[in-house]
């Protein structure tokens, strides 16, 4: 009976390797193609390809880097922020993104000022930032474990001087990423929005029959507070609030 569990194990883990395998070579020669699409000035085909490799349930920062270089071509700003976005939360430090994500940014019609807030708040959000979710999780997994490593020899060993150093470096470390990923997990957690639609009216209240508070424009960005029927209720960086069309909106 254990022997057939284990051959029926296999058999699984193998179909879902090779699946994996398969997906993995299908979104490579998808990618060809759409950078080929790309350079032939077929930005419409070279979107098509690039959303495949998403649509397989692949997430990689240059492929949503790919896709906001096409979608800044065919002048989607919202779409094409929107890539950005994503690709930054896979690879925060990429410069590419960054500076293509600025100058996007430009040409979008609302321009808002954000809050003043704590300067230490803005230090942490700076410094979080710094991480994608996958890279702090590794620090403190390995800072956990190279802690408790670091705890069995100093009860095993009698030279401990330099051994609690250690300790006391990879307990720091494992406080400092424990809080970070903490604090992005909470980042995180807040569901933040495109305006992907040429402009759209944001209201007092989820109906077109509430007052309209102002016109946002392609490119605005914006935290999604809450949603009704049809409406997201939206927080921008100024403090203004409102409610817009989810027809007009695509979650980050």
């Amino acid at each position: 009976m254990r022997k057939r569990i284990a051959i029926l194990g296999s058999i699984i883990i193998l179909f879902f390797l090779s699946q994996a395998q398969a997906d993995i070579e299908s979104a490579t020669a998808l990618f060809q193609k759409g950078n080929e699409s790309y350079e032939a000035g077929n930005f419409d085909q070279a979107i098509e390809e690039y959303q495949k490799i998403v649509n397989l349930g692949i997430k990689n920062s240059k492929v949503f880097y790919n896709l906001g270089n096409a979608y800044f071509r065919k002048n989607q700003l919202g779409k094409a922020i929107l890539n950005y976005r994503k690709a930054l939360a896979l690879e925060p430090r990429d410069e590419d993104s960054m500076a293509n994500l600025a100058f996007v940014k430009l040409f979008t019609l609302d321009k808002i000022e954000e809050q003043k807030v704590n300067p230490l708040s803005n230090l942490v959000h700076w410094f979080v930032n710094l991480f994608s979710l996958d890279e702090l999780t590794i620090f403190v997994s390995l800072s956990y474990c190279l802690s408790f490593v670091f705890g069995i020899l100093i009860l095993f060993r009698r030279k401990r001087r330099d051994l609690l150093l250690g300790l006391s470096i990879m307990l720091f470390i494992f406080v400092v990423s424990s809080s970070s990923l903490a604090t992005k997990l909470h980042f995180d957690s807040a569901k933040n929005g495109v305006l992907i639609a040429p402009q759209a009216e944001v209201r007092s209240g989820p109906g077109s029959d509430y007052t309209l508070q102002f016109t946002g424009h392609e490119g605005l960005e914006f935290q999604i507070n809450e949603q009704a029927e049809g409406w997201y209720r939206i927080s921008l960086p100024n403090g203004v609030k409102g409610w817009i069309p989810k027809d007009a909106v695509e979650i980050i």
